[in-house]
């Protein structure tokens, strides 16, 4: 049997991130790994090679964008996933098509887009509940 999948959120919202934290425990196969802001989040990568990073693109200490750069450099097999509520979508879509992996979704969407996108970037036995 595969061991959980990684799933990396990086938001400087505490709220944000137990509001995502507690979407995503209804996976039982995905273990949830939070970061405060972009160099956490690199950090954390370091140490669990995720499986997918859901970044922010607005954090302090380094955005979301210079982390998803360095989560590739340091992990290029992590899916990256970039949201935002200070971009447009159409904005928003360009920055995930050069510094990720063409995903984003709006905060006000990751309610319903969250689990979805996620499940498509991971392979089919990571997918199981």
């Amino acid at each position: 049997m595969r061991s959980p999948a990684k799933i990396l959120i990086a938001d400087d919202e505490r709220l944000v991130r137990t509001t995502l934290r507690s979407l995503l425990a209804e996976k039982s196969n995905w273990k949830v790994i939070e970061a405060a802001d972009g160099q956490a989040a690199v950090d954390e990568t370091k140490r669990h090679q995720p499986d997918v990073a859901v970044l922010d693109i607005v954090m302090p200490v380094m955005s979301g964008i210079e982390a998803a750069y360095e989560v590739r450099r340091l992990a290029p097999e992590t899916k990256i996933i970039l949201m935002s509520s200070h971009y447009t979508e159409e904005e928003a879509a360009v920055l995930a098509r050069l510094f990720g992996d063409g995903n984003f979704i709006a905060k006000s969407e990751m309610g319903k887009a969250l689990v979805p996108a996620i499940t498509r970037l991971l392979p089919a036995d990571s997918q199981i509940t």
